[in-house]
């Protein structure tokens, strides 16, 4: 039976960098719940450190998915089920983020006509 050693890495390599380099590792690093070296480490390895996703995303995604449910009406449950694939196929790669679409111009209201008196 052959035993797997882990060892702890002990050879250091020595980068510099900016501050600001700095920091976008150390957020990279931060949204992936990995260390920075960790984070380098992976990427110098052709490995892509996925970033580790708030609790409050999975709080949305289960309301989203209340909503495919009864007693709502079709169309709701269509878009929240539409929304959940979406977000499925783009968190798997096999879709990418839209770009934002600009929202078609809203009507103005009409004024409200007084009740009583005059104008």
């Amino acid at each position: 039976m052959m035993l797997i050693e882990n060892k702890k890495p002990r050879t250091r390599i020595e980068v510099r960098l900016t501050e600001k380099q700095k920091e976008q590792i150390d957020r990279a690093a931060k949204k992936c719940g990995i260390t920075a070296s960790e984070y380098l480490r992976q990427r110098a390895l052709d490995s892509e450190p996925k970033a580790v996703l708030p609790d409050a995303f999975f709080v949305c995604c289960e309301k989203l998915d209340r909503l495919t449910r009864v007693p709502y009406a079709k169309d709701v449950n269509e878009a929240a089920l539409a929304v959940l694939t979406d977000m499925k196929n783009i968190l798997t790669g096999k879709a990418t983020v839209p770009a934002e679409k600009e929202e078609p111009a809203q009507p103005e209201p009409k004024p409200k006509r007084k009740l009583f008196g005059r104008r």
